[in-house]
């Protein structure tokens, strides 16, 4: 066995696992206690912390969707940043 046959099939195995995994819409737009927003991946296997935020938006399909989806929420007064 070569020096590179590892590292190619484990490449190989983590594109194959990449390409199957279904897309899913997770991106959310959160607000933190002190008034700043954020868009949050909840696809991530953790949550943010601390605990102190209100989820503001239904998921979204992409971090391009969400940043727009923040942007008119600052436009709008319910955003300090």
């Amino acid at each position: 066995m070569t020096r590179w046959s590892l590292p190619i099939a484990a490449a190989t195995l983590l594109a194959a696992v990449a390409v199957a995994e279904p897309a899913h819409a997770a991106y959310r737009v959160i607000k933190w206690s002190t008034g700043i927003c954020q868009v949050w991946n909840f696809g991530l296997p953790t949550r943010p912390f601390p605990y102190d935020y209100r989820v503001l938006t239904g998921p979204l399909p992409s971090f391009a969707a969400a940043t727009r989806a923040k942007t008119r929420l600052f436009r709008a007064g319910r955003c300090l940043i």
